[in-house]
């Protein structure tokens, strides 16, 4: 008896016909041979692409930021770039028509003279709305920047895939990591999960006695969205900025702590635990019930002290677009 013989199919460029590296998940495959890009994922999902700038547009922006930055500025000729690399990061967008109803209680503390009194207010409510979701379409997205570039992408205006010229691009295309159902269940857990943060916040609840929420997925589709990374050195130590393709918006910087800014920040966390440890005893002391308020106010001061001095301490600080 012969066992039957398993082939495997090999994937082709559509245009030299050379051997390409495929996997279940790619999207898009750039031919080693010739630089053309091949689509795969086209049938499983609508796929569109935000165009971006070019290498040396990028490399300009970041020199500009460090110019005009008034710390960055003073040590201008003393950094060198160490990589520059773009890439096209998978992004899952949807819109998710939410409907529902809820129970929920908050606790609001009455002072009345030395009395004080908690009770507990409940409301309850309804919602049906849309809402426009971005995730990411990767398992293990580590980018650095990616959760910035996500905020970003859902308010640009995307283009279709054919529009652009991939060999002029030259990006590598990240793949998808993420099935059509995975996509629809990923979009209704967030929904529902956004819906019920945004009651709780707006509201000021402290929990739900009751709470239903049911969710559509009514569109879903992939973006793929420009993110630029770049490693930079200063004085030994290395550095990092990620940048949006589209717009050669910063959306995550890391930069060197200077010793301007150190004392700063010495001198912050000093004042505010002081102030705290200050405005505790005249509230203890006070006629009035304030002692809660005087802890509340020490317990907050105590704690931003403590955030201050970690970046007095610290070799690098970040910033991050909002």
């Amino acid at each position: 008896m012969t066992e039957p013989i398993i082939t495997e199919k090999v994937f082709k460029c559509s245009n030299c016909n050379g051997p390409l590296n495929y996997t279940p998940e790619t999207i898009a495959c750039v031919c080693e041979y010739c630089g053309t890009v091949n689509w795969f994922s086209t049938s499983r999902f609508e796929i569109f692409v935000i165009p971006t700038r070019t290498r040396d547009e990028v490399i300009n922006a970041f020199w500009n930021r460090m110019k005009k930055d008034p710390d960055m500025g003073k040590i201008y000729g003393d950094i060198e770039l160490v990589e520059v690399q773009g890439f096209y990061v998978p992004i899952l967008l949807g819109d998710v028509s939410v409907r529902g109803s809820w129970v929920g209680f908050r606790r609001e503390t009455e002072y009345s003279g030395k009395r004080v009194s908690t009770r507990i207010v409940t409301e309850r409510g309804s919602f049906n709305t849309s809402l426009r979701l971005a995730l990411e379409a990767r398992r293990e997205a580590m980018e650095y920047g990616l959760q910035e570039l996500i905020s970003q992408a859902k308010t640009v205006m995307a283009q279709p895939i054919e529009s652009v010229d991939w060999k002029k691009v030259g990006l590598q295309v990240l793949n998808a990591e993420i099935s059509p159902e995975e996509a629809v269940d990923e979009l209704k857990d967030m929904a529902e999960d956004q819906m019920r943060d945004s009651i709780r916040s707006s509201k000021r609840l402290d929990g739900f006695y009751y709470y239903s929420c049911t969710s559509n997925v009514d569109s879903f589709w992939i973006v793929l969205a420009p993110l630029w990374s770049i490693v930079y050195k200063y004085k030994g130590g290395m550095y990092r900025a990620s940048l949006s393709g589209y717009n050669l918006q910063f959306l995550r910087v890391s930069e060197p702590v200077f010793l301007s800014q150190r004392i700063l920040y010495l001198i912050g966390s000093i004042i505010t635990i002081l102030m705290g440890a200050f405005i505790l005893p005249l509230t203890l002391l006070s006629k009035e019930d304030l002692p809660s308020l005087g802890f509340l106010i020490f317990i907050i001061s105590c704690i931003v002290g403590v955030y201050l001095t970690r970046k007095s301490v610290s070799d690098i600080r970040e910033e991050k677009w909002k």
